[in-house]
């Protein structure tokens, strides 16, 4: 990956019912998730940030437990991604900041 590296972590995808294990990475124009090699599902998963309607946090169900550990992000055509993150509110900020800044280059142009 070419681009600066705004953060990273180790991230749960869920796609569907399925929790894909691998990396999640913010740049200042996405936010990509890496499967790991042993998963199922080993394309990546690329969110462009100018596309992003909302980020937000949610919690996660374990049985009937909830859990504070997810970050959901949808797109403007209402394309929903949910991811199982370690400091969520951290990832929010960063992942608003980033769109904050993109939205700014571009209106600036």
């Amino acid at each position: 990956m070419a681009e600066n590296i705004i953060k990273k972590g180790t991230a749960n995808y869920w796609h569907g019912i399925h929790s894909v294990k691998g990396q999640l990475f913010l740049t200042a124009t996405r936010l990509l998730h890496q499967p790991r090699l042993m998963q199922v599902k080993r394309k990546e998963t690329i969110i462009m940030l100018e596309d992003v309607k909302t980020v937000e946090t949610v919690n996660n169900m374990l049985g009937k437990i909830p859990i504070p550990n997810g970050l959901r992000v949808t797109t403007y055509d209402d394309e929903v991604f949910q991811f199982v993150v370690n400091r969520r509110k951290n990832w929010l900020k960063k992942i608003e900041n980033s769109m904050s800044e993109l939205s700014g280059e571009t209106v600036g142009r």
